[in-house]
């Protein structure tokens, strides 16, 4: 692996970083709100998980 190869890694690794910070209050407090909002909170958390495995993908193949 070449060093752009980490660089490029360690970029989305960040980034992966980021959004799990980013929207661990809202996982760790959704059982607290009202359904309707537990709906939209669960649609965000769903929406960031998407990415956060994209990501992933992404990193998974740079390292192969």
């Amino acid at each position: 692996m070449d060093d752009i190869d980490r660089e490029l890694i360690s970029l989305l690794s960040t980034k992966i970083g980021m959004l799990m910070e980013d929207h661990s209050a809202l996982a760790l407090t959704i059982g607290s709100e009202l359904e309707d909002e537990q709906a939209n909170r669960m649609a965000t958390l769903d929406q960031a998980a998407e990415k956060i495995g994209a990501l992933v993908a992404a990193a998974h193949s740079i390292s192969d």
